[in-house]
């Protein structure tokens, strides 16, 4: 298993101690991302996400750009406005994608509701 499969496993096994409310919203959130993420950017997504929560969302896409290039605090930079160089932005929204990619999955695995 990859280091970004094995980090968003860590982070949505967090969420199985949240209230069942917190979960449904954070799979929501999650499963809808990839597709806000192509069709507004990383940024209009994180401020979207910032405003719509829930917040653990924000922080474990930090965690896994993080881990994919050493950029600490990504999404936070984004929402306080700071200028990104366009090739850390565009390197930073591949590894969010292919982060969500894992948190989706995952988040299947362990937050989906049996029916």
């Amino acid at each position: 298993m990859t280091p970004v499969a094995i980090k968003a496993a860590e982070c949505v096994k967090t969420m199985l101690n949240k209230d069942e409310k917190t979960k449904e919203k954070y799979h929501s959130r999650v499963i809808g991302l990839g597709s806000m993420i192509v069709q507004n950017g990383l940024a209009g997504t994180v401020l979207f996400v910032k405003i719509k929560g829930p917040d653990e969302v924000i922080q474990h896409l930090n965690e896994l750009i993080e881990i994919q290039t050493g950029q600490k605090d990504f999404c936070n930079r984004i929402i306080n406005g700071e200028r990104i160089p366009q090739h850390e932005y565009i390197r930073a929204q591949f590894a969010a994608m292919e982060g969500v990619k894992w948190l989706r999955r995952y988040a299947e695995i362990f937050l989906k509701e049996e029916e």
